[in-house]
């Protein structure tokens, strides 16, 4: 158990590599803020990347029908900083942590890494220092008019949800309803200068989320001077098996190793 709030337990599962001391990120799953578990697809996703040497720590998180954004935020920062606390223990690097989620966890994952929490310095660091977000929604103001009218997509199995997950996320009916509120809880609204380095990964064929809106927020990200790359995998669809590849598993491997592994100190020249 990392966190208990409001009297309930949070728990998190750690994949380690054989090598001690390994840099670490956390995974936060998807279904929509909703539904999902810390625990689908770790073998399709989580244990390849811990075995190329990338510690992940699966984050369960409260979801809409327990708690109102932004209390999956809250959680998500507690679990760095119950990480960072507890790393000798664990056998981790935490001193420089990533992100990386998956569609609503996608999501948690661009705030986590875009809004420093500065309420309570005496609480410990929550900050990441490298974002992977999988297909994810970054600007909810869209959300009730950005996926085509018509029927579901294949990979869904019922109509689509009326109030959608992102208006159940900010505790309303539409989203139209509280506009102030679903600029707060988009990834666009809050880049800077001087965020950390992102890996956005999206089908052009997703039918949940269309891909503008990794789109929106790499142009932005890159406006703003930050180190963002964008992948959008052909042909691919929400949740797609395209992002289980060896290839999709590698570079984000890849990439958090690049961020998250410090720089060798200079050696000093011999005169």
């Amino acid at each position: 158990m990392y966190s208990s709030p409001q009297g309930g337990e949070l728990q998190l599962d750690l994949y380690l590599p054989a090598a001690a001391d390994a840099p670490l990120c956390l995974w936060l799953h998807g279904g929509g803020w909703a539904r999902g578990s810390r625990t689908a697809r770790a073998a399709e996703r989580l244990l390849p990347v811990a075995a190329s040497g990338v510690a992940v720590a699966a984050v369960q998180y409260r979801l809409s029908g327990v708690a109102t954004f932004p209390a999956q935020l809250d959680d998500v920062r507690a679990a760095v900083r119950w990480l960072r606390r507890n790393a000798a223990d664990l056998g981790v690097d935490a001193e420089r942590v990533g992100v990386w989620g998956a569609s609503a966890g996608g999501h948690l994952a661009a705030l986590l890494a875009l809004c420093p929490d500065d309420r309570d310095a005496d609480l410990g660091d929550s900050s990441v220092q490298a974002a992977v977000c999988w297909f994810p929604v970054t600007d909810l103001t869209l959300r009730d008019t950005d996926v085509p009218a018509g029927p579901p997509p294949p990979f869904m199995t019922g109509p689509r949800a009326d109030p959608s997950p992102e208006a159940l996320l900010l505790g309303a009916q539409s989203l139209r309803e509280v506009p102030a509120e679903a600029r707060a809880a988009s990834p666009v609204t809050h880049v800077h200068a001087g965020a950390p380095p992102f890996l956005l990964v999206h089908g052009d064929r997703d039918g949940m989320v269309p891909a503008d809106h990794s789109r929106a927020l790499h142009r932005a990200l890159r406006a703003a001077g930050v180190d963002s790359s964008l992948w959008l995998l052909a042909g691919a669809n929400h949740e797609d098996p395209a992002f289980e590849t060896p290839a999709s598993r590698a570079a984000v491997a890849a990439f958090l190793r690049s961020a998250l592994t410090p720089d060798p100190a200079p050696t000093a020249a011999v005169s």
